[in-house]
């Protein structure tokens, strides 16, 4: 990820930090995205959420992010902060499937 957070204001919500994801990701990584199996997707959160975590400093001072993840938790839901975004922009992209055109 590339760190252009000092210049911008940090993701208060997760729909921001999702709109943020889905901005960084091209058609192609999206429909990829959007068909991974849940283990695949599994292994991409473990090897992306330690760079999100930083890029939206997620424990080092963005609290209204931390709290909007954590008002976002219920009985069946993960309570990993990173978790829950990743969760959320794997829903988005899900959703946007029939929208998206690969060329």
């Amino acid at each position: 990820m590339i760190d252009r957070f000092s210049r911008y204001r940090l993701p208060a919500t997760v729909d921001e930090a999702v709109d943020i994801l889905v901005s960084d990701l091209t058609t192609q990584q999206m429909a990829a995205m959007g068909d991974l199996t849940d283990q695949a997707f599994d292994r991409l959160c473990d090897a992306l959420v330690p760079h999100l975590q930083h890029d939206f400093r997620l424990w080092t001072g963005n609290d209204r992010l931390l709290l909007a993840c954590f008002e976002t938790v219920d009985n069946n839901s993960s309570t990993d902060p990173m978790r829950i975004i990743m969760d959320a922009l794997r829903t988005r992209i899900q959703s946007l499937d029939d929208v998206i055109i690969a060329v």
